[in-house]
């Protein structure tokens, strides 16, 4: 009977040493476990970023169409050249002038080609003058190189016609540059 202390202090240690390597095992699967969420949490972050960078991206991209096309429009296509001189002669029309176009010639310049207009403005005084005023401030890329004004012919009681020669300058784009090579619609793709 002298054994039965023993007994239950050799089943308590057996317990308790039991209790301690579960302990130690499950606190071990633990500590794999959290560094595993660790290691995915910082994937998910990282990926977060990548997402994040790449919306940034796009609206950037975006931003810079946006843009493109809106520099571009001060331009002149290369397919709308007719259309823009006949848009000069009406702005002549309009102001109780006549337009006539002398020559136009294509200056190769950097970073865009220029168009060199020479235009004889005829009409009233007042008229030749907002004619004039009108084309230099149309939304395009134009600049005035030289403007002459003259009054040929006038003859004594005659209503007093005035002719302006001028020179400008027009910036034109090819339409073919003019198209974006990468779209807004463009989307980026990562991976893990």
């Amino acid at each position: 009977m002298k054994l039965k202390p023993y007994v239950h202090v050799i089943v308590m240690a057996l317990v308790f040493f039991g209790a301690l390597s579960a302990y130690g095992v499950w606190y071990s699967m633990v500590g794999k476990e959290a560094a595993a969420a660790i290691s995915l949490q910082s994937q998910i972050q990282a990926k977060t970023e990548t997402a994040a960078h790449a919306q940034a991206a796009k609206s950037q991209l975006t931003k810079a169409l946006s843009d493109q096309a809106t520099i571009t429009n001060y331009f002149v296509s290369t397919n709308d050249i007719v259309t823009f001189l006949g848009t000069l002669q009406a702005t002549g029309n309009r102001y109780g002038a006549k337009v006539d176009v002398e020559s136009v010639t294509a200056q190769p310049a950097k970073p865009h080609t220029l168009l060199q207009l020479s235009l004889r403005i005829t009409g009233s005084f007042d008229g030749v003058e907002r004619t004039l005023g009108a084309i230099e401030y149309e939304p395009y890329d134009t600049t005035v190189s030289s403007v002459t004004f003259d009054t040929p012919g006038a003859a004594a009681g005659s209503a007093r016609q005035w002719t302006a020669a001028v020179t400008m300058n027009v910036g034109t784009i090819d339409t073919a540059a003019a198209k974006p090579a990468v779209t807004s619609s463009s989307t980026a793709t990562t991976t893990p």
